[in-house]
């Protein structure tokens, strides 16, 4: 619990961040059953109420663009864009955008303040498994199991004790996972405000993005 409160902390103490995560999930295709589907994303923020995603996967190209009042969308594959009505911070909108347009930022998470106590609330039991090394990094390891789902952290066993990899397994859905690996961590970068402001590329199109629910 010490250990995820401290990352926590460092995370939530963060003005500026910016960091590079390789995520895998298990989907359901139809010719192959079970396979793990990766996207690389590329992620800047400025708390309260700044945040670009740039996620290129197998099966398109997009990004994402907050400034504090809307979030831009841009599909680079099928070259078209949108915007959607976003609330004044970047965890309220990550909420919103999940909620009505069923987006998934990211390891978002992480960023939440009450990470900790989530893990507890969703868990039977929470087990500290001592020190190994993932993705080159020496880390300590924690394991959460619970009815719903079970979670494995790997988090840095340095200064600043930033999450380095996790995996979710979803047991409502037939034990189907979902991964993280984070890189190149930036704490407190400077990040030039023109980054969260969209431009619509020559000749892209404008698309109405409608929610799947009301407000």
């Amino acid at each position: 619990i010490l250990i995820m409160d401290r990352m926590a902390d460092m995370i939530g103490s963060l003005h500026t961040c910016s960091f590079n995560l390789r995520t895998g999930q298990d989907v359901q295709d139809p010719d192959h059953g079970t396979i793990t589907r990766f996207t690389d994303h590329e992620v800047y923020m400025t708390g309260p109420d700044r945040m670009h995603v740039n996620s290129i996967g197998a099966a398109a190209h997009k990004g994402y663009w907050y400034n504090g009042w809307q979030v831009a969308y841009y599909n680079f594959t099928e070259h078209n864009y949108g915007f959607m009505e976003a609330p004044e911070n970047i965890i309220a909108t990550i909420d919103e955008l999940h909620h009505r347009y069923g987006l998934d930022f990211p390891a978002a998470d992480f960023f939440y303040p009450t990470f900790t106590d989530d893990v507890i609330a969703q868990s039977t039991s929470i087990r500290y498994l001592g020190t190994t090394h993932m993705d080159g990094k020496e880390c300590f390891r924690i394991v959460a199991h619970g009815k719903d789902q079970s979670v494995q952290l790997w988090i840095a066993n340095d200064a600043a004790f930033l999450p380095v990899h996790f995996i979710i397994t979803d047991h409502t859905q037939n034990n189907a996972q979902y991964e993280g690996a984070f890189a190149n961590w930036v704490m407190n970068p400077d990040i030039p405000e023109q980054l969260y402001e969209f431009m619509p590329p020559p000749g892209a199109a404008q698309v109405t993005i409608v929610p799947r629910t009301a407000n």
